[in-house]
This record gives structure tokens, sequence and C-alpha cells, in this order.
């Protein structure tokens, strides 16, 4: 399945604004986002206009999230808290990783 074209993510510009802002987190092509050096979330579009995230769940990749094309206030909120609370479960199994090494 192709990635959503970032044009398509335009409604969505305070939520990635603020995922953007996130420490660990970069942006290396709009629209799809790594925590350090490992995908954490991008996009996905199909022919239906169904949107929804890939957004990793600590070490591996949760459920979908749906996110609608122009969604209200109240689904974008929502869907921060989702992402949110995964990015919590990244970082504690990145601090878990890191503190394994010998």
């Amino acid at each position: 399945m192709a990635h959503c074209p970032f044009e398509k993510l335009a409604d969505l510009r305070g939520v990635l604004d603020e995922i953007r802002g996130w420490p660990g987190i970069g942006e290396p092509k709009p629209g799809s986002f790594y925590f350090k050096r490992t995908p954490f979330l991008h996009f996905h579009i199909d022919k239906e206009q169904r949107r929804w995230a890939d957004v990793r769940n600590g070490k591996d990749w949760g459920p979908e999230v749906e996110i609608s094309i122009d969604a209200s206030h109240v689904v974008q909120s929502r869907f921060l808290r989702e992402v949110k609370r995964r990015y919590g479960a990244v970082l504690l199994s990145s601090e878990t990783a890191e503190r394994s090494v010998p």
C-alpha cells in the first residue's frame, strides 16, 4: 500500500507540528516520522480515500490507526493521544534496550 501524499495530510498540520517537537523524532520525508533511526509513524490512503496511520507501539507496529481526511478536532485529539501513548511505549522499549547493552 502506497504512503499518503503529504498534501493529503494538510488537515493534520497542528498534530504533525506537535509530533515534530517530541525528543528523538525526525521527519526525513514529509509525513514519515522516525524515532532515532527507527520508523515510527507514516500514513496510507486507499482508492476510496480511507486514510490511516501505521504507528510503532514499542518494538513492533501496532494496529492501524484510522484518521479520516478532514478529521474533526475531537478525532485529531484522539489520534494524537493514541500516537503519544505509543510514543511512550517506544521510549520505554528504547530505554530498556539501551540498559541491556553491555
